[in-house]
């Protein structure tokens, strides 16, 4: 995907690099996101559920989803732009703890939107989905249909906003001079956006969010595809 300047930096690999790079990264939690396994729980319960499934991890960042959809049982595709993203990522698998994980997880460096899709069973996206421009929102499911086989399931968080919220930000970027990602979105709008080709199976504020996070903010997505 040619740079768009017009979306903002943020739109390009180089962007997403520079953030890894300077360790700007507060999205990366260390850990598995446990908004989105709780989600994953209730869609595939048991430690090994997974097992016989291909899986997605866009945007993988550091990797910490990606191997557990792994440890679960899943061969996982793990995508991300930024080279140091993927080389944490590849730091991790040959750590001992995840050497057996090694011939689980795929880990391409590469645009969300100009890889070559593998057909996959799920998709798990912990906040990529509000790191893209919201000018690519439709862009996003179209990949997404690309790469999700028919009767598989997109999961993901999402940071869900009111009308009223956006019109007092006065825009959808949740950043301190309302530029950039990462962007909310509404109700209304990921319904309207995912309805067509997916069944809305839930949609609804996280039982439990990320502390550092703005409580009700982060929203559980899942969706199976038609």
């Amino acid at each position: 995907m040619d740079s768009d300047k017009s979306r903002g930096d943020w739109s390009t690999g180089e962007y997403w690099q520079g953030r890894f790079d300077s360790g700007d990264t507060p999205w990366e939690l260390n850990a598995p996101s446990k908004v989105l396994f709780e989600a994953v729980s209730r869609v595939f319960p048991g430690e090994n559920s997974l097992k016989g499934l291909r899986a997605l991890s866009p945007g993988c960042g550091s990797g910490c989803d990606a191997l557990e959809l792994a440890r679960r049982g899943a061969s996982v595709v793990a995508l991300d732009w930024s080279k140091g993203a993927v080389s944490r990522v590849k730091d991790r698998l040959t750590t001992n703890l995840d050497r057996d994980l090694l011939s689980m997880v795929r880990v391409v460096n590469g645009d969300f939107f100009a890889t070559p899709p593998t057909a996959v069973d799920l998709v798990c996206e912990h906040t990529f989905f509000c790191a893209i421009d919201p000018s690519m929102r439709d862009l996003y499911n179209e990949t997404i249909l690309k790469w999700l086989k028919r009767g598989g399931y997109l999961i993901g968080n999402f940071f869900v906003l009111s009308e009223e919220e956006i019109e007092k930000l006065g825009g959808k970027s949740l950043t301190k001079d309302r530029s950039g990602p990462p962007f909310g979105s509404t109700e209304r709008e990921l319904i309207d956006l995912f309805s067509i080709e997916f069944d809305v199976l839930d949609l609804s504020p996280a039982c439990d969010g990320e502390p550092d996070r703005k409580p009700g903010l982060e929203w559980t997505g899942v969706f199976k595809r038609r």
